[in-house]
């Protein structure tokens, strides 16, 4: 059997017709003479063929499918045993943070919350100093 040397993709792209003319008229005079990529030119249609027919892909879907989606139904519009306040500002938690979702990427947000915790608990040692230097002032001022 004779090897081919013409590149196979030039019969892809003649079959999507995305070919250069000049290609074209090339790959159109060498499959004249080539029975290897006439039959290769061949199968690749037979396969275009078959992507393309719809037909093959309809799937009949399983009578229990009907009756799950049913049930699920059911269960999804059921009331909710939550008052609606609850209810909404469940929502409005599950808003916020999908919408602050982006800052877990974010440079230095991380080291931020966590300086910012940090403070917050050395808030109250800091009011304890700060309450204990007012009172010593405080007496400072009456002892005056």
């Amino acid at each position: 059997m004779m090897t081919c040397r013409l590149d196979k993709l030039l019969l892809q792209d003649l079959l999507d017709g995305t070919i250069d003319p000049l290609e074209k008229l090339l790959v159109d005079e060498h499959l004249k003479n080539c029975p290897e990529c006439r039959k290769e030119l061949n199968e690749l249609k037979l396969l275009f063929w078959d992507l393309n027919d719809k037909s093959i892909y309809e799937i009949e879907l399983p009578h229990e499918l009907d009756q799950l989606k049913d049930l699920l139904l059911e269960q999804v519009s059921e009331p909710s045993p939550q008052s609606t306040f609850t209810t909404l500002m469940e929502i409005q938690r599950k808003n916020i943070k999908s919408a602050s979702k982006f800052l877990d990427y974010v440079p230095g947000v991380k080291t931020g919350n966590h300086l910012a915790k940090e403070g917050l608990k050395a808030t109250p040692s800091a009011l304890k100093l700060v309450s204990k230097g007012l009172l010593k002032s405080t007496k400072l001022l009456k002892a005056k």
